[in-house]
């Protein structure tokens, strides 16, 4: 029996990730997606995005200390809105990993966030990508504008040199720097083996694509009725 034939009978699994029965051996795309959970994959994208984080949120402690805690609780708020509910709905909705019953999301990147929206086997629309370009664009570019924000006050209040603005010019070269690697990691590293094809940033070629498509009827059905085309 194909792969496909088990997922169209197997109605406990929408996607062939979850499917702990799938072929994957004789799967003609095997190794060529990270379509199967695993700890290593998950660690490498938290390798990735580690640095951005850890950089932004001493900025932020900087910035709060001399100057304003305001940014720091506009990041927290963007967290919590675009991470635990936007972007579960407009990109983690559509993947694959999100198909797995239950109310926490097990992924290679948001894993063990709540799973507040219903599966979408369809391919995220023009809106859905914008608003998740525009989220991790703020991910990125917001500490450093708070870094520059804080070298700008403190600078205007005291006219010299201090560690506190040497410390945060440095953060502000770091981070951009780290926002830098942290696109550029993702696209050379994740992107080219990820699974959630509709991503604005996904590298996987169309006859990989299709292929996982064809061992997935929900998907596949999904993707045609939004005008796709296989083959």
């Amino acid at each position: 029996m194909t792969i496909k034939e088990k997922s169209v009978q197997n109605d406990k699994y929408i996607t062939c990730t979850w499917d702990e029965e799938s072929d994957c051996l004789s799967c003609k795309i095997n190794g060529k997606l990270n379509c199967k959970w695993e700890v290593k994959l998950l660690l490498k994208v938290y390798k990735i995005l580690l640095p951005p984080m850890l950089l932004g949120f001493l900025g932020f402690i900087i910035v709060g200390l001399n100057v304003s805690w305001i940014p720091l609780l506009i990041n927290i708020i963007f967290w919590i809105l675009f991470f635990f509910i936007i972007e579960i709905r407009i990109i983690c909705s559509h993947c694959p990993y999100y198909a797995k019953e239950g109310k926490i999301l097990h992924c290679l990147a948001n894993h063990g966030l709540p799973k507040l929206w219903a599966f979408h086997p369809e391919p995220m629309n023009i809106f859905e990508k914008l608003g998740f370009l525009g989220g991790a664009v703020f991910f990125v570019l917001f500490p450093v504008v708070t870094d520059l924000y804080g070298l700008f006050i403190l600078w205007n209040q005291y006219h010299t040199v201090d560690i506190t603005i040497t410390t945060l010019t440095g953060l502000a070269l770091l981070s951009s720097i780290a926002g830098i690697y942290f696109f550029i990691a993702v696209r050379r590293n994740v992107c080219p083996k990820c699974v959630n094809f509709s991503c604005p940033l996904n590298k996987v070629p169309k006859e990989i694509v299709d292929a996982y498509l064809e061992n997935n009827p929900v998907m596949k059905h999904a993707w045609e009725a939004v005008g796709y085309k296989l083959g």
